[in-house]
């Protein structure tokens, strides 16, 4: 279990360009020769792909509630329509 823990810190270091010198070039050179490394690279990669969607979609929807809330408040409605008159 402790070998996985290590292999996805390492993948994970890797896709945020924390890797320098020859730990990067070890890395890359394991890339290279193992089909199994580089389909675990690329499932992380779909993870963080998910998970800033995810983020983005959060964000979205709490941004369209403030918004809501706020167009509901009077006072504020009417400074905002009246910049657009």
């Amino acid at each position: 279990m402790r070998k996985e823990l290590d292999e996805i810190q390492e993948i994970e270091a890797y896709l945020h360009h924390n890797i320098r010198g020859v730990s990067l070039l070890m890395f890359r050179a394991r890339l290279a020769t193992s089909a199994v490394l580089r389909e675990k690279v690329e499932q992380q990669r779909r993870i963080h792909r998910i998970i800033n969607w995810a983020g983005r979609e959060t964000r979205r929807n709490q941004l369209n509630e403030i918004h809501h809330k706020l167009m509901r408040e009077p006072s504020f409605y009417h400074s905002i329509t009246s910049i657009f008159k």
